[in-house]
């Protein structure tokens, strides 16, 4: 009954405001915004930086560990063949040798290590082009033939497995002048001795046993003994105060 009542109350009040009461809806509810974001910026990435190169290891001053049976090949610095009284190396040592076409005296070949074979003779041909005839005295020396120049002098010749030689890699150099041979002391003080000197590392050659430097290398001044050490080995050589390889290697003769 009292639902009745409110319904006929209600029809009459739309019929009063001409709305038909079938098409009233209720209203829509209102879509709430939609927040809106802004994008945030992207942290930039940070700067990358190579990593500072290592620095190799200094492989100067290394110490001869060698065992008498090793001894058959020589003991080595940085790549460098070091063979001297307190370095020796057995009389099965024979690196593998070339013969070198230059000029010999004394001598009936020329044999050397390939690398040293090929560093010489340019050496020679540039000589020759400064006007210098460069001979070669001694290159490659077994140890027998060593031991037996040594029981000959005692003084200027290393003891057999002691000596350069046997490396092969060096050579007693002479110069031919005037058509005479100059050689030992008298070409250290020649023009073609000076030269060698002078040039000798651009060929990857040292001499060996400087003047005044015996107790560094043990072995007397030899102007005419010339090693090969590679480039890299004569130039740092030639920035030592004494110009020894013993210095430079940080090693006993």
């Amino acid at each position: 009954m009292i639902r009745a009542i409110l319904a006929l109350i209600l029809t009459l009040a739309f019929v009063g405001s001409g709305i038909d009461p079938a098409s009233a809806e209720e209203p829509s509810p209102t879509a709430s915004p939609t927040p809106t974001t802004s994008a945030s910026p992207m942290p930039s990435p940070a700067p990358t930086t190579d990593p500072a190169p290592s620095e190799e290891p200094d492989c100067r001053g290394a110490a001869d560990t060698r065992s008498a049976a090793q001894r058959n090949k020589p003991f080595r610095v940085c790549a460098v063949v070091v063979l001297s009284k307190h370095h020796r190396v057995t009389a099965t040592y024979r690196p593998k040798l070339v013969t070198v076409s230059v000029p010999r005296n004394g001598i009936s070949q020329v044999a050397l290590q390939r690398v040293a074979a090929t560093a010489l003779k340019a050496l020679f041909t540039r000589a020759r082009k400064a006007g210098h005839k460069l001979v070669v005295r001694s290159a490659y020396r077994s140890f027998s033939t060593q031991k037996y120049l040594y029981r000959r002098d005692h003084r200027l010749t290393a003891p057999p497995g002691a000596s350069e030689h046997q490396s092969g890699l060096a050579a007693d150099l002479a110069v031919i002048r005037k058509g005479r041979l100059v050689r030992g002391y008298a070409f250290g003080t020649s023009a073609a001795g000076r030269w060698v000197r002078k040039h000798a590392a651009e060929f990857g050659f040292i001499l060996r046993y400087p003047n005044h430097r015996a107790a560094i290398t043990g072995i007397p001044y030899e102007p005419w003994h010339f090693r090969y050490v590679g480039r890299t080995a004569a130039a740092g050589v030639g920035k030592t105060k004494t110009k020894t390889l013993e210095r430079y290697l940080k090693v006993s003769a």
